[in-house]
């Protein structure tokens, strides 16, 4: 019985993922002959993507998120030859055999991510500082403060 239900399911979810090809082939061809076309993505994240668009000869990788900033312009025909034919075929995205966007992304990340981090790092320290001499002035104060109101207490209890 189970065996059942687990052979159907695999056969409505392949099913699915045929149809999905064929509607995204369909699209494909129907779309081909406009100058401006999304050869597809990566989701990055909530809300962040990087997405390939071809417009006329050149392609745009393009990131995605709270606002649309342009990573790169790639305008070499064979470069850009390869890039589509990758993403038409479906094997782009897939790992190390997109090495060339893997590697930009890799080398446009590392240098501010280096800078990003050292600026947090710093701005939390900082922070953590700021908030620590805090404590300590604020414990003082109230130290300072109970040793007054236990002496004005004890000179009352005196007289």
């Amino acid at each position: 019985m189970i065996v059942k239900v687990i052979l159907f399911l695999v056969l409505i979810i392949g099913i699915f993922f045929i149809i999905m090809k064929v509607i995204s082939q369909q699209k494909n061809k129907f779309l081909s002959g406009r100058t401006l076309r999304s050869l597809g993505g990566l989701s990055l994240g909530p809300n962040k993507s990087i997405q390939i668009v071809e417009i006329g000869n050149a392609l745009y990788v393009v990131g995605i998120g709270e606002n649309i900033q342009l990573l790169d312009k790639i305008t070499d025909e064979a470069e850009v030859a390869h890039i589509a034919e990758m993403m038409a075929s479906g094997t782009a995205f897939t790992g190390p055999s997109f090495a060339s966007l893997g590697e930009f992304m890799k080398k446009l990340r590392h240098k501010p991510q280096v800078d990003e981090e050292m600026e947090v790092t710093a701005s939390f320290q900082q922070v953590f500082q700021t908030k620590m001499q805090q404590m300590t002035d604020r414990k003082k104060m109230m130290e300072e403060m109970l040793k007054q109101e236990n002496n004005s207490d004890r000179l009352n209890d005196k007289s």
